[in-house]
């Protein structure tokens, strides 16, 4: 199962296996809200290995479509990932924009994405 439910203070997420889950297009975004659905959550944790290097090349909208999806359903998001490793200026911009928000933020470290997704 590419899914596991995981909780952050009292709420809980799903967490996606970073070796069984990549999202390369919207199909793989829609199994990842129909994750959600199943476990009832409402948020959901994301690792740098989940992301598709198509995910990062913001020509292919692929992140957009994701953060759409969310929206539409009402879920939250984190991801983690390296900073250090994004060279597109873009998805820099991008990382920063939805660091501001509610709806998806970019964290390099697991404790801070959870207490993000707890409410804390």
């Amino acid at each position: 199962m590419p899914f596991k439910i995981q909780k952050a203070g009292h709420t809980q997420y799903i967490e996606a296996d970073p070796t069984n889950f990549v999202i390369r297009n919207e199909r793989d975004i829609l199994d990842l809200i129909s994750g959600c659905i199943e476990y009832g959550a409402n948020q959901v944790m994301l690792y740098e290995a989940n992301f598709s290097p198509e995910f990062f090349d913001l020509k292919t909208t692929l992140a957009g479509t994701l953060f759409q999806k969310m929206a539409n359903y009402h879920l939250r998001g984190a991801g983690l990932i390296s900073f250090g490793k994004i060279t597109s200026e873009g998805f820099k911009k991008l990382i920063f924009e939805c660091n501001r928000g509610h709806l998806f933020r970019f964290f390099e470290d697991k404790a801070a994405a959870e207490k993000w997704l707890a409410g804390e």
